[in-house]
């Protein structure tokens, strides 16, 4: 059984033709399935994942941002990150 995480939401809006979707929280497994769900609203525009308010993402939220991409794919559009580069290097785990 999926339990709907607690620690994370999504809000959207309409922008320049896509779908940009606004993720808040902690990207783990129990946020997967209302990423998901957020992702198939969109369809068929584009996707914009704005991940500036992400905390946390773990494996598991990698695998769904992959999944949400194929899905978007499959319809024609496509996935970008927005703020991703410098927001990705501040949640990656730090090696020292």
């Amino acid at each position: 059984m999926q339990v709907p995480s607690e620690s994370f939401s999504v809000s959207a809006e309409g922008s320049n033709g896509a779908h940009r979707l606004f993720l808040t929280g902690w990207l783990d497994a129990s946020a997967v399935p209302e990423l998901f769900h957020a992702v198939v609203q969109a369809r068929p525009r584009d996707v914009i994942l704005d991940i500036d308010g992400l905390d946390f993402i773990d494996g598991a939220g990698w695998l769904g941002v992959i999944s949400c991409e194929q899905r978007v794919a499959r319809w024609g559009g496509r996935l970008r990150i927005d703020r991703g580069i410098r927001k990705i290097l501040e949640l990656a785990p730090s090696t020292s």
